[in-house]
């Protein structure tokens, strides 16, 4: 069993190495991060930082993945605290005082946890943890310093602070305009004494890691939600099963290798065709009458006079394009079985000129290369006009024109590039078959 942290500003790395140095230390967490392959079933996710203000955010269902693949995800202190009250009815496990505040509804907001803080590796906070302001507020009424009315006044000023501006000088400052010098004095004494005198999200990030410490992974709380089937909806929507085709393939590069062949590949259809009888029914050997059988099912009797007859094929891949599980290694060696050296080299060719582009002109995205263009460059590359590109693309395993130009636009500046420069020929006939 291996224990992996995801810590931040809310206890410094040399503290967490000195308590337990067998842990893996990652920084926050961010959107993708929990589908790595360096966490396996039997493992222990301790969820306690987290970026989400300017980067994508760690997504419900990422944990839900990782319960489902057998791993323990604990959640204290920050936005594992907020992340376990939101899912500890389905198997994660909430540790400290802040996960027991979202979960009886003292807070609410992720501001109370949110701390203004760059990306280094052990990153240091700017302001003050509302959380942590809380257990000052707490503490100064039971030494009678603050009466409980006065308490729940200046947390109520505290909270309408924008967050990143709740450093310790503005609560000094808020607290003797609520008329509570005695407490800013208390307060900036004990903390002169202690500098973590009030620091909840510390104190409850090593207490996470400490029950990590002694975690027996086969105790652990069953994830108590169903997958589908009768009576219930599945919970891995299309949107996670591309998030797992990104971040959980044994190759990085995987989502853009088969978005490479479904786009500039003249022979995909076949392969598509052939992964369509495969992922029929993928626990049984594919036969022709078990794929006539699903086909039925899915699409009603009509549809298997379309199947007897390859004019009519392609209203079938319009209406089947099931999401491939690139995850599953026998899916992805299919449909990529016509992949070349030369396709591998062209697609990380053209996939860096992107990212130098973008890196040279920051002001610009993808998402600025309108649908319109895309359809009219996709068109071109597959010898197809307007009318019949939604059926090439059902052709190609993608769903819609709207799928196939994000398909093609992480690749759009290198084949435009390779059309205008010398390499114009060998882009122009690959692209054309």
């Amino acid at each position: 069993m291996t224990v992996h942290v995801f810590v931040g500003p809310s206890c410094p790395e040399p503290l967490m190495l000195k308590n337990h140095p067998n842990f893996v230390l990652h920084g926050p967490v961010k959107h993708g991060d929990l589908f790595s392959g360096d966490l396996s079933s039997g493992d222990v996710a301790v969820i306690v930082d987290g970026i989400y203000h300017h980067r994508l955010a760690l997504r419900h269902k990422e944990i839900l993945d990782a319960l489902a693949r057998g791993i323990a995800v604990l959640g204290a202190a920050s936005i594992g605290a907020l992340r376990a009250a939101e899912l500890d009815e389905f198997g994660m496990i909430g540790v400290g005082r802040v996960y027991h505040w979202y979960r009886s509804g003292v807070f609410d907001g992720d501001d109370a946890v949110s701390v203004a803080h760059g990306e280094t590796r052990s990153p240091t906070g700017i302001n003050v943890p509302l959380v942590n302001l809380h257990t000052a507020v707490l503490a100064a009424c039971e030494a009678g310093v603050l009466r409980q009315e006065a308490g729940r006044g200046l947390m109520a000023r505290l909270e309408r602070e924008y967050y990143p501006l709740r450093t310790r000088e503005r609560v000094l400052t808020i607290a003797k305009e609520c008329g509570e010098a005695p407490f800013a004095d208390w307060y900036g004494q004990q903390l002169a004494s202690d500098p973590d005198a009030f620091d909840q999200k510390r104190a409850d990030a090593l207490e996470a890691c400490a029950l990590a410490e002694q975690f027996d992974n086969r105790a652990r709380p069953e994830h108590r939600w169903t997958t589908g089937g009768k009576g219930g909806r599945d919970w891995s929507t299309e949107y996670h099963r591309r998030w797992r085709n990104r971040f959980a393939t044994s190759a990085p590069d995987l989502h853009h290798r088969l978005a490479y062949q479904q786009v500039f590949n003249p022979e995909f259809p076949d392969v598509w065709w052939d992964f369509l009888h495969v992922s029929s029914d993928p626990t049984s050997p594919c036969t022709a009458g078990r794929f006539r059988a699903h086909i039925q099912r899915q699409l009603g009797p009509v549809a298997l006079r379309w199947l007897d007859d390859p004019r009519l094929r392609a209203r079938i891949t319009r209406l089947l394009s099931p999401l491939p599980d690139l995850v599953n290694r026998h899916d992805a060696k299919l449909l990529l079985q016509r992949e070349t050296p030369q396709d591998r080299a062209r697609s990380a060719d053209w996939l860096e000129q992107t990212r130098r582009h973008l890196d040279a002109h920051p002001e610009r995205s993808l998402s600025q290369i309108r649908e319109a263009v895309c359809a009219r460059l996709l068109g071109r590359i597959w010898g197809v006009g307007v009318e019949d590109l939604a059926t090439e693309c059902g052709r190609r395993g993608l769903s819609s024109v709207r799928q196939a130009s994000a398909a093609f636009r992480p690749f759009a500046i290198g084949y435009l590039s390779d059309l205008q420069g010398p390499k114009t020929r060998g882009a122009r006939s690959h692209a054309q078959g």
